[in-house]
């Protein structure tokens, strides 16, 4: 389906942020974060903690006194309702309580309901009731041709004990339609199960197991239900009060659920929730392992990989992160190591981050000096570590490598030992025959990695540590004695070698904006001022052309300067027009963004092949194609005419 630039289409909701299929939603207008939310089934008094409410007494009676029409309200602050696009929003020609909306249409009755919802006024202001049946029908192309941004799913915890068919059926579902469209999965759904959930696309909930389960005795928990005549103690207001209100701890309890997971997603930190919450059910844990191992490149896409939030490496699903995932991949494709490095210092990584600033790597910085100072610019150290498998020294302060953390066993599965054989040989293949390994590392894992360079390679590899732990007085003396004798061998080139500060930011533009541009936009004539942990600000001639910030690592560069990799960078958004109005980037002023881009990273704006701004991406560059409304990208600095 061919993207819609017409400019009277305006959805109520916009991708904000996305991590995996999920999205971060505000009102188009106004900003204010509605999703993920919950949605209250009736008009309730404490409306706190609730997106928004339907106008119903409760219960509803159906068909009996039914009103033709019933009315979502949305839960904004009254300094935006004047503002908002849409008020409340209509759910017409169908039933509203959740357990009364049919799970299943015969193809004459969707079809019917197709066309009495195309005859609706105000589609953004409407509710599609979408049967899981017809996620694929062709009949849906007419309402994703219209304005509504708010679907109804109904069918898919049919799928909760089949994990191949939930998750095939989300991403489907994700890739069917626009990414301004907000996902509410109605019906009684444990709050156990709402990360993985809004990971996978959904955007809203409603109360109604709150009511279900007080009904029938239950006492809900963040991870089950228990009889209200025995539970686990519980101190909230509602619990305490003189005469407890089981309705209301249970309505509790779905809030801080949603609010935790408005958080997580706020600090960039949901996958580490969903790994941590999917292990209290089998199919949802299944169902993440499909998703890294069947759909990597549709989750990795959508996740940002320019981040500062600290990644908690769990268990093995943390190998499959999207963030971990994305970063071997462009290790293995994107790093080049300075032609000039003669010597390959294999290391094991450290608790501490950056690694540099560990004792370990203090003590093998040492050894190094203290074998040759010389030799200190020609050497090329690859860190080998799980589960990003090898991080070169130059791109140790990115994410997520200055931001993992993983509890250390000193066991590697064989999977990361496979893994990290590859990463190893494929960036083992830029370095010349006549460049000398020092493997300066030891025990299981690492013996099995580095075995394979001796056994796949001709390269002359020295074991620097192989009897001892490396920080050893011995192992620490036999790296400098070898040190010491290759020195004596005349390997340095006549070439002066680059500065450790340019590998590192030519590295990282690698990196960041694609192989070939670090060198194109940094040459040896480069000036810094500042130091880590400060900002550093890059000069050539005198002006300043670039930024490696603090915070994340990463690059800012001059949209004037980065003319130089327009033919080169992943990063690029062709725009509809010569020049830029405003601060943002819309959808319908997109002609094309490269499928490459992540959400958070630095992009540059062209027209007519001339860079005319740069701007920090909203969403990834897949959906960019596929917005018809709302905000792509935010203008950082623009090019002066």
């Amino acid at each position: 389906m061919s993207k819609i630039k017409s400019g009277d289409k305006l959805r109520f909701f916009q991708p904000l942020s996305q991590i995996g299929l999920s999205r971060l939603l505000g009102e188009t207008r106004t900003h204010h974060p509605i999703t993920p939310g919950l949605i209250s089934i009736e008009n309730t008094i404490e409306k706190e903690g609730y997106s928004g409410f339907f106008d119903l007494p409760f219960p509803p009676t159906f068909p009996k006194n039914r009103k033709d029409t019933e009315v979502l309200i949305w839960n904004l602050p009254d300094t935006k309702i004047d503002k908002s696009l849409a008020k409340g929003f209509f759910l017409s020609e169908q039933p509203f309580y959740a357990s009364y909306v049919p799970d299943s249409l015969s193809l004459e009755n969707f079809s019917k309901y197709i066309d009495k919802f195309q005859s609706l006024d105000e589609a953004h202001k409407q509710i599609f009731t979408l049967p899981l049946s017809y996620v694929e029908s062709p009949l849906l192309d007419k309402i994703i041709e219209t304005d509504c941004s708010l679907y109804i799913l109904t069918g898919i915890s049919a799928l909760f004990n089949n994990q191949r068919k939930l998750t095939e059926t989300f991403v489907k579902l994700r890739e069917r339609l626009p990414p301004d469209i907000a996902i509410y999965l109605p019906g009684p759904i444990s709050p156990a199960y709402y990360s993985f959930l809004i990971y996978s696309g959904i955007d809203l909930f409603d109360n109604s197991i709150a009511y279900y389960t007080s009904k029938n005795g239950y006492f809900l928990t963040s991870d089950g239900a228990f009889s209200v005549d025995n539970h686990p103690p519980c101190y909230c207001k509602y619990c305490n009060s003189a005469k407890p209100e089981l309705l209301k701890h249970n309505e509790m309890i779905l809030k801080n659920a949603i609010g935790r997971i408005q958080y997580a997603i706020k600090t960039d930190t949901l996958r580490s929730l969903v790994e941590q919450d999917i292990h209290s059910s089998v199919t949802f844990a299944a169902s993440l392992r499909l998703y890294d191992n069947n759909y990597s490149e549709n989750i990795q896409s959508r996740t940002p990989i320019i981040s500062s939030a600290p990644l908690k490496c769990i268990g093995e699903e943390s190998f499959s992160h999207p963030s971990v995932v994305e970063f071997r991949k462009r290790v293995k494709e994107r790093y080049t190591p300075d032609p000039l490095s003669k010597i390959v210092l294999l290391l094991p990584c450290s608790a501490k981050k950056p690694y540099s600033f560990s004792r370990s790597h203090m003590l093998f910085r040492k050894a190094m000096k203290d074998g040759s100072k010389e030799l200190l610019n020609y050497i090329s150290e690859l860190i080998i570590t799980s589960p990003l498998s090898i991080v070169p020294r130059e791109l140790e302060n990115i994410f997520p490598a200055r931001f993992y953390d993983i509890p250390v066993t000193g066991q590697w599965s064989p999977y990361e030992i496979d893994e990290t054989k590859l990463i190893l040989l494929e960036i083992l293949k830029h370095y010349p025959k006549e460049t000398i390994i020092l493997n300066h590392t030891y025990g299981d894992g690492y013996s099995q990695i580095t075995e394979s360079i001796e056994e796949m390679t001709s390269f002359e590899v020295i074991n620097t540590s192989d009897s001892s732990h490396p920080t050893s007085k011995n192992s620490l003396t036999k790296l400098s004695s070898t040190l010491k004798e290759i020195s004596q061998r005349e390997i340095k080139s006549q070439e002066r070698s680059s500065v450790p500060q340019l590998k590192q930011i030519r590295a990282t533009a690698d990196f960041q904006y694609g192989p070939g541009t670090g060198k194109l936009l940094f040459s040896n004539a480069i000036k810094f001022k500042g130091k880590y942990p400060r900002d550093r600000q890059i000069f050539y001639e005198k002006k300043q052309v670039a930024t490696l910030h603090k915070s994340t690592g990463f690059l800012s560069v001059f949209p004037q300067h980065a003319q130089k990799i327009i033919h080169h960078s992943y990063n690029n958004l062709k725009f509809m027009d010569d020049h830029i109005k405003g601060s943002n980037i819309f959808a319908p002023g997109c002609a094309e963004a490269d499928n490459r881009i992540h959400p958070n990273d630095e992009i540059f704006v062209i027209s007519n092949n001339k860079i005319i701004a740069s701007a920090t991406a909203f969403v990834s560059g897949l959906d960019m194609n596929k917005m018809t409304s709302g905000k792509l990208a935010e203008i950082k600095k623009k090019v002066r005419n």
